[in-house]
Parts: structure tokens; C-alpha cells; sequence
């Protein structure tokens, strides 16, 4: 197995940083003999199952976490997660045997990744012919750490309930993460409500109840294609535009609205149509309509490859027009609905993200956090 794990948030830089972990694979190889994938670069957005067998066995095994570290990173759900089962692993293994390993390496990519030492950023140096031997001299210092740890360190594999599909974001917990935190800088925040029921709930009113899980936030409306949970999808879309986020259900869609009006955030309702036939779904959105709130975006998928969702778009279109006539009334850029494919859904998403920006950029109220508050924040992972 991969001795040594590399989590990573950005996308955009998939080359450099493909290009950076090959280059510290074949430092390490050199200096531990270790041949075969003696590393793991985890991709952004892996097909398929959201956390594939490579993925955890990965993770479960490895003796080195090396968190590329970017303002993506830190608003990633995927990487919070690997962040919390290696830094668990380490935990455990700290408090059976009384030995502590520092084995959580950061790598800071880009200069708001970048540490309060000055540390550069890697991502300037893998680019820049003029940054060779910087780079150069990083990778050995970096390989050397990795080496040392292959050499002295025997991290056991990960117990069998720390399964990172299951696992807490760390970066949602700062305070229970073993690692000091800095001041936090101010991140607007997207509160993610998703107006889905249950597996039971939708058998009442749908035959094909594929789509749904145990709770609301299982809803996956265009599974065959993607199976990733659609809340899980709009954190990811948030995490791009550097955006913090948190979901929750239906029945607190009235206090994030408030909280968000408050303190400047937005609000995304992701709606599932078929809900406006359950009474209490459908109570709960017209009893919101009401408040005809413009900040709030409203996005309602509707899955071109479902047969059953296409056999009655009319009448899905109709029943969502009657739960929410304010907001559809309006034809609002922040409104969409029947979107028929992920693609469309995370266009869309990102769009009305970016709307609302703007619209609080223009109208919305001065907002500052209290100085007496406690500081919170990001983890500090230690260099080589």
C-alpha cells in the first residue's frame, strides 16, 4: 500500500500539483527503495463511488498525510474528512502506546495556503524556472521528513469504524482537532437547506425511491450518473468560489434565513418537486413563500434520465408553483428549476452563488463579529 497520502482541495492546479507529487514520489523512492506507488495522490472529485476502495485502503494504511494546503482545502468535506481519519489514527495510536508521531505534513500551496513563517508557496515554485533550486531544495527536505517517518514510525491501520464516508468533517470542529489555530479569518458562509425526505417519507408518494437515503441530506436526485449526495455536491461548488458551508433540513430554513440576513450570508434551498405531495413538506415551503425572502436561491433538480420524474414534469412543475408562488412568480436569477443534469445543477449553483454575492456586495448590511468573541479557525499543520 501507498506509504505516504497526499490530500489536496484545488482542482485547477491538477497538473503542478501532479507534477509536485510524482517528482517528491521519486525523491522518496530514492531514499527508502520503496518502488511501487510508494505514494497516493487522492483526485478532487473521484468517479464513481465517493470514497473508492483505493481511496480508503489508502488512508487506513499510510504512514505520512500531506495536506496540500490552499483555501480550497480547508472548505473541503472530502479533505476535512481524511483530515480527521488520519489525525484520529494518530490519536489512538498516541494514547495505546504513549508515543506521539508527527506524521501530518503540510504543504502550503498558495499564498493564502501559506504559513505565518513566510514559508513560500510551492505552487510558485513548481512553476517558476527561476524557483528551480528552491523547489528543488523543498523536495528534498520534504522527501528526507517522509523518509525518516517510513523508517522509524509503525502507525498501525485504521481501526474498522474509522471509515471516512461516516467520518466528521475536522474542519467543522476546529476545536476538537489536536492542533493549534490561529485567528480566523472572515469566510461568508453558505447555509445549504435541502427540502428532500427520507426513503420511507417518498415511498408514500413515488414508486422509485433510489434516489433517497435515511435522512434529507441523502437525497442523490441524478443518481444512476452520480451517486454523491446533492448537498455534498453544493458544498463542493461552494468550497470553489471559497465559500464555507453547513446543510441542514427543511424545518430550519426560517432561522438560517434570519441568521443569514444577519450576518450577510446566503441561503441555497435545494428542493426536491416531488415533496409538494407530502402535507408537511409542502406546509413548511408555502409558509416560507410567504415571507417572499429575493436573498434566498432556490434550485429544484429534476433528472432527465428518471423516467418517473419525466412521466410527470407537468404535474411536479404545477405542485411546485403552488408550494412556492412568490419565489417562481418572480423569475428571479436567483430561481432555478428543472434542472435536468449534475452538470446543469453545479453551472447553476455557482451562478446563483455568485448573484448573491453581488446583491449583498450592493444592499446588504455592515456586519462585524463582536472583538470579545473567542478567536476560532483552521488547523496549523506542521511543514517539513
Amino acid at each position: 500500500m501507498p506509504q505516504f497520502f497526499v490530500s489536496r482541495g484545488i482542482a485547477h492546479d491538477h497538473g503542478f500539483v501532479m507534477r509536485f507529487f510524482r517528482d517528491l514520489a521519486a525523491r522518496v523512492t530514492e531514499l527508502t527503495g520503496v518502488r511501487d506507488d510508494v505514494g497516493f495522490l487522492r483526485p478532487v472529485d473521484p468517479d464513481g463511488a465517493r470514497w473508492p476502495l483505493d481511496v480508503r485502503q489508502s488512508l487506513a494504511s499510510c504512514q505520512a498525510f500531506v495536506a496540500v494546503l490552499s483555501p480550497e482545502f480547508f472548505l473541503n468535506d472530502q479533505c476535512g474528512r481524511e483530515f480527521w481519519v488520519f489525525s484520529e489514527r494518530l490519536r489512538r495510536h498516541e494514547q495505546r502506546t504513549g508515543q506521539r508521531i508527527d506524521a501530518l505534513i503540510a504543504v502550503p500551496w498558495s499564498d493564502d495556503g501559506a504559513g505565518e513563517d513566510g514559508t513560500e508557496a510551492v505552487g510558485q515554485l513548481v512553476r517558476l524556472r527561476s524557483e528551480r533550486a528552491k523547489y528543488e531544495a523543498y523536495l528534498d527536505a520534504l522527501a528526507r521528513r517522509i523518509a525518516d517517518l517510513l523508517r522509524t514510525a509503525a502507525l498501525p491501520e485504521a481501526d474498522a469504524d474509522l471509515d471516512p464516508e461516516t467520518a466528521s468533517n475536522a474542519f467543522d470542529h476546529p476545536d476538537q482537532v489536536r492542533l493549534t489555530v490561529p485567528p480566523a479569518t472572515e469566510t461568508r458562509r453558505v447555509h445549504i437547506v435541502v427540502a428532500a425526505g427520507s426513503r420511507t417519507e417518498m415511498s408514500t408518494v413515488r414508486d422509485d425511491v433510489t434516489y433517497y437515503g435515511d435522512r434529507s441530506g441523502d437525497w442523490s436526485p441524478y443518481r444512476p450518473a452520480d451517486r454523491e449526495p446533492l448537498a455534498a455536491q453544493a458544498r463542493a461548488v461552494a468550497a470553489e468560489q471559497l465559500l464555507g458551508s453547513e446543510v441542514t433540513d427543511l424545518d430550519q430554513l426560517p432561522q438560517r434565513a434570519d441568521l443569514a440576513r444577519e450576518n450577510n450570508d446566503i441561503v441555497v434551498l435545494l428542493v426536491d418537486s416531488w415533496t409538494t405531495k407530502l402535507a408537511a413538506y409542502r406546509g413548511k415551503l408555502m409558509a416560507f413563500d410567504e415571507r417572499d425572502d429575493a436573498t434566498v436561491a432556490i434550485l429544484a433538480p429534476a433528472n432527465t434520465a428518471d423516467p418517473e420524474t419525466v412521466r410527470h414534469r407537468g404535474e411536479l412543475r404545477s405542485e411546485l408553483s403552488t408550494a412556492l408562488p412568490h419565489s417562481l412568480h418572480h423569475h428571479d436569477a436567483l430561481v432555478r428549476i428543472e434542472i435536468g443534469d449534475q452538470e446543469s445543477f453545479q453551472k447553476d449553483l455557482a451562478t446563483a452563488l455568485q448573484e448573491a454575492q453581488n446583491r449583498i456586495f450592493s444592499r446588504g448590511r455592515v456586519f462585524r463579529r463582536p472583538t470579545d468573541d473567542p478567536p476560532t479557525g483552521r488547523p496549523i499543520l506542521q511543514g517539513p
